[in-house]
């Protein structure tokens, strides 16, 4: 304790430096109560002496140690934060200042106190300011999460998702984007992934990482939530959706050819769409030599008529030159089919016929005038035909 307040004792010797009568509120601020103190650090902001402030800042910590959480001494630390402005302090003095405040916000329960200090702070946001804003924010996630139904979304955790959304890394994008995906704040779920939408196009390898644990449910999650993001870069949606195709892909070869289980031929759909809708080219081949995958599970039931004729759609968003031969095969399998009485679904047909005349590929030719010739609904013939008139020679 003596040597507590010894320290006090110093801090406010240092404070008052050369006392001269432009400097009487430093007396002030010595001699007295609380008021007069709040005075003196409002009379030092308008002379603009920060350095004096940063001190004051200093002083109201080491009474911190001895006095804890107390109202007026949570008063003063606002008033002095608040006044204090980081970016006009020399840089070694200002790098003081900054932890000062950072320890300030640690130490004082207040949650005017710590946002007076979040906004003093990010007049000059240091490396080591995020990181304890990082680990605020990574509590709150996990007491909400530890607590389903508590909401700890409050002002100063909104203007936390502020600073991280202008100033965060690679660990603010973790820790907003798995309070997301865990329904952290879900009432507060566009607040949330405004704030890390900005953070993902320099944190591909950390979202690539977070779906390496996840499960299947995850997964669609994922794909959800920066889906529809439309601040998220189309090159990071384009790069996630194709490592889940693939691994898809890759999963259902090792398994007769199929996919493991409804869930997993949904995951595989979504992704195609996703990579459909950033036409992300890159992973179009491996999408058309999958095709016989999609229609394998199609067939063994694990893969809907709708999900099946969005993958059919979707993968002629994505094409390559081998697109349009996968699914002339498929048509031709289909009119056989129907010739031999095993009517297939009327919807897939069509989505094949559309995705060819879209295509425009010629070698589709002979399969679409024969399906002009046998007994579909008119509206598959009708589509036929418009087919063959897109069909590029």
């Amino acid at each position: 304790m003596a040597e507590k307040r010894f320290v006090a004792s110093a801090l406010l010797f240092f404070l008052l430096g050369s006392l001269s009568p432009a400097a009487s509120y430093k007396k002030n601020f010595l001699k007295g109560n609380i008021s007069n103190k709040v005075q003196a650090v409002e009379d030092a902001a308008s002379s603009g002496d920060n350095i004096f402030l940063a001190r004051a800042v200093d002083y109201a910590l080491s009474l911190h140690d001895e006095l804890g959480d107390d109202g007026d001494l949570d008063l003063l630390m606002e008033r002095t934060a608040t006044a204090l402005n980081l970016g006009t302090l020399p840089p070694e003095k200002r790098l003081a200042a900054s932890r000062s405040l950072g320890q300030a916000f640690k130490d004082f329960s207040s949650p005017d106190v710590r946002l007076a200090v979040l906004e003093s702070m990010s007049t000059d946001f240091s490396t080591e300011s995020l990181e304890i804003v990082n680990a605020f924010v990574a509590d709150r996630v996990q007491a909400e999460a530890d607590n389903p139904g508590t909401d700890t979304m409050d002002a100063l955790v909104e203007k936390c998702l502020h600073i991280m959304k202008e100033s965060g890394n690679r660990v603010s994008f973790n820790i907003l984007f798995i309070a997301d995906l865990m329904d952290v704040w879900s009432d507060h779920r566009e607040l949330l992934e405004e704030s890390f939408a900005p953070l993902a196009s320099g944190a591909e390898s950390e979202i690539l990482k977070i779906t390496d644990s996840a499960g299947v449910p995850q997964r669609l999650k994922i794909l959800g939530i920066i889906g529809s993001n439309k601040k998220i870069s189309t090159k990071t949606k384009g790069k996630v959706a194709e490592k889940m195709l693939l691994e898809q892909i890759n999963t259902a070869r090792d398994n007769n050819g199929v996919f493991s289980s409804e869930e997993d031929a949904l995951l595989y759909v979504s992704s195609v769409s996703l990579a459909a809708d950033c036409r992300w080219t890159r992973c179009a081949q491996d999408i058309a030599e999958a095709f016989p995958v999609a229609c394998k599970s199609y067939g063994w039931g694990l893969l809907g008529t709708d999900g099946f004729c969005t993958l059919i759609r979707d993968m002629a968003q994505v094409s390559c030159p081998d697109t349009g031969r996968y699914l002339s095969k498929y048509l031709d399998s289909l009119n056989k089919d129907m010739e031999s009485g095993a009517a297939p679904e009327e919807a897939v047909v069509l989505s094949v016929i559309k995705a060819l005349g879209g295509l425009g590929d010629k070698a589709a030719f002979d399969y679409l005038l024969y399906a002009t010739y046998l007994d579909y609904p008119s509206d598959v013939t009708d589509e036929a035909r418009l087919a063959l008139a897109k069909l590029k020679w």
